[in-house]
């Protein structure tokens, strides 16, 4: 068996300039612009090729399939084509492969060329991911962009998504002939709608026998500049999204965590507003209620499709938090407690998954000169200048404000006839819906049948001299308001709320704390909390469709503020037949696909 290969970055687009400042692709010797205009190529070649503006008048949503994203030149004049013709209510998908992504100063400086474009093309770059692997999504109002970064042969397999326009746009067939094979033609007749429409600037002929042979009906067409011929196709097969409107009833959601908050959210983008099932009337529940909380990467070595997802969470994360939660400071300290954390630091370091602004590494001396204080530790350690400390409480509640909450107890559930039924311990029907979403925590046993593990953990935070950068060694230190808060204890228990906080926890907490950097704390009028968190036995979250039109959100652990915000776009795109931001590969993983 081969040793697994180790998650890395992307491999980097090799570039070379022309006289005219246009980027040149020096591993496939070819231009990412055309001699004759890159934008005018783009209008003619593609938009005009899939029959838009015109193709998407009254869908309620319209996918885009892009092969070779490049510097985005045709993501940006589709999206400003949107804004110029769609109508309110309409979304716009734009899925787009890429294997060699641009970094930030090259898709800046590729992008220059194009004044018109600029507002938009200042967005794109202000939430470029580099050259993170995974699947990346990107909102940008009614219009969301998807990036897969892979070869095409598995993009295309792992993509969850119907779709409507092909653009074909690889380097050419003759100089990059993998993302032209006949393979990639059979995968996009099965990811096509009824219809779809497919346009490139090339017309060679294996191209055409092949779109031909995977069943689509293949035209030439009259050129862009000196190309005397350019491709159009239609696609006569193809399945129709299981969901091609808006659901029938109010999306119901039981739990009001982050979890929950993150589902709400994620409907709030489509114009949708749900019904949240909660008890706590400020939606102060479990570890969502803490005044502070870690959003942090999940470090994984090995490339695995739950690595790739965890660094792509941890992005999408950012974003969410930035724009619509409250953060209280950035930029995270952890540091190595052991030879074989330090070990297995560097190699993370070393593979350089997340680029250096996300992630480098630091010594102990750089360390204490960032906290102000001295450490015990004699290891270095990594610093994530992006990684967050939130309020998870406020985040939550800026979250999910714009639903309508339910303050009660869901004690059963039952479908009839299609339409699940939410109860509650008197058997009133608290809400009726043909989506439902259960992602109640600890009490998750009382609804669906888990085979979930419950740890229970106890933090403590109040004022303190040390309140500066957040700080992992052993246990954590997050800046509180005018403090600090610590945490958390690891103690497995049985299901439910267990919320009782006792002070030889605190008192614990705060020795290791101690113990780890040298610094006593006096704890004088320290609150403390404890909550429960939900793990599976592989560690991996449960995220999908459990049966019919209910979906199950849970098994976060102690990673829930940096993965919620994803799965719950994720099963909000599954309930409404939009194109999934999980590889197919991912939600295997998680267990509900």
């Amino acid at each position: 068996m081969s040793a697994p290969k180790p998650l890395t970055a992307t491999p980097p687009a090799l570039l070379s300039w022309s006289e005219n400042g246009e980027p040149v692709a020096e591993n496939f010797d070819d231009v990412y612009f055309s001699v004759d205009g890159g934008l005018a190529e783009t209008k003619a070649v593609f938009l005009q090729g899939c029959g838009l503006p015109d193709a998407w008048q009254g869908a309620r949503v319209f996918v885009i399939g892009e092969h070779g994203f490049g510097s985005g030149l045709n993501f940006l004049a589709a999206w400003a084509l949107w804004l110029e013709t769609a109508k309110s209510g309409q979304r716009l998908h734009f899925l787009s492969v890429e294997a060699f992504p641009l970094c930030i100063e090259q898709l800046r400086r590729a992008l220059d060329k194009f004044p018109t474009l600029k507002p938009l093309a200042d967005q794109l770059i202000a939430k470029w991911p580099d050259r993170v692997k995974g699947v990346h999504r990107l909102h940008f109002g009614a219009v969301v962009l998807t990036l897969f970064y892979t070869d095409i042969d598995h993009a295309l397999v792992d993509m969850d998504a119907r779709i409507n326009a092909w653009f074909l746009d690889g380097f050419s067939p003759a100089k990059n002939p993998n993302m032209w094979s006949d393979k990639v033609f059979v995968q996009m007749a099965k990811l096509s709608a009824p219809l779809a429409r497919v346009a490139s600037f090339t017309v060679a002929g294996h191209v055409r026998r092949g779109l031909a042979a995977a069943g689509f009906t293949v035209e030439k067409k009259p050129g862009f500049g000196r190309k005397r011929e350019r491709l159009e196709a239609v696609f006569a097969g193809g399945l129709r999204p299981k969901q091609t409107t808006a659901i029938s009833n109010t999306p119901v959601i039981i739990g009001g965590g982050i979890a929950g908050a993150s589902l709400v959210h994620a409907f709030n983008l489509r114009g949708i507003t749900p019904t949240l099932i909660e008890p706590h009337s400020d939606l102060k529940t479990a570890a969502s209620g803490n005044p502070a909380g870690l959003v942090m990467p999940k470090l994984d070595l090995q490339d695995r499709p739950e690595s790739r997802f965890y660094n792509a969470a941890y992005l999408y994360a950012l974003s969410i938090y930035r724009q619509y939660g409250t953060v209280l400071r950035e930029g995270v300290l952890h540091m190595a407690t052991s030879e074989k954390e330090a070990e297995r630091f560097a190699k993370i370091a070393a593979y350089q998954a997340l680029p250096e602004h996300e992630m480098r590494a630091v010594t102990r001396g750089e360390a204490e000169s960032m906290l102000g204080h001295k450490i015990t530790t004699q290891y270095g350690g990594l610093y994530f200048p992006s990684a967050l400390t939130i309020s998870p409480l406020a985040s939550t509640q800026n979250l999910s404000k714009n639903c309508t909450h339910i303050q009660a107890r869901t004690a059963h559930l039952k479908c009839q006839d299609g339409v699940w039924q939410v109860l509650d311990g008197a058997g009133e029907i608290l809400a009726k819906t043909d989506a439902l979403f259960v992602c109640n925590g600890a009490n998750i046993q009382d609804l669906w049948s888990a085979d979930v593990r419950f740890t229970r953990g106890q933090i403590c935070w109040g004022d303190s001299a040390q309140s500066g950068k957040a700080l992992i060694a052993g246990n954590y230190a997050a800046p509180y308001e005018n403090g600090m808060l610590l945490g958390a204890t690891h103690d497995h228990v049985g299901a439910g709320e267990n919320t009782k906080t006792n002070a030889a926890d605190t008192a614990e907490i705060i020795a290791q704390y101690a113990a780890n950097t040298g610094q006593k704390i006096d704890n004088k009028n320290w609150q403390a909390r404890a909550a429960v968190r939900v793990t599976t036995r592989n560690t991996l979250p449960i995220a999908g469709q459990a049966e019919n039109d209910l979906f199950v959100l849970s098994g976060l652990g102690s990673r829930g503020l940096m993965m919620a915000p994803l799965l719950g776009e994720a099963l909000v795109c599954k309930a409404l037949g939009e194109p999934s931001p999980l590889d197919i590969k991912t939600q295997m993983r998680f267990g509900l696909s």
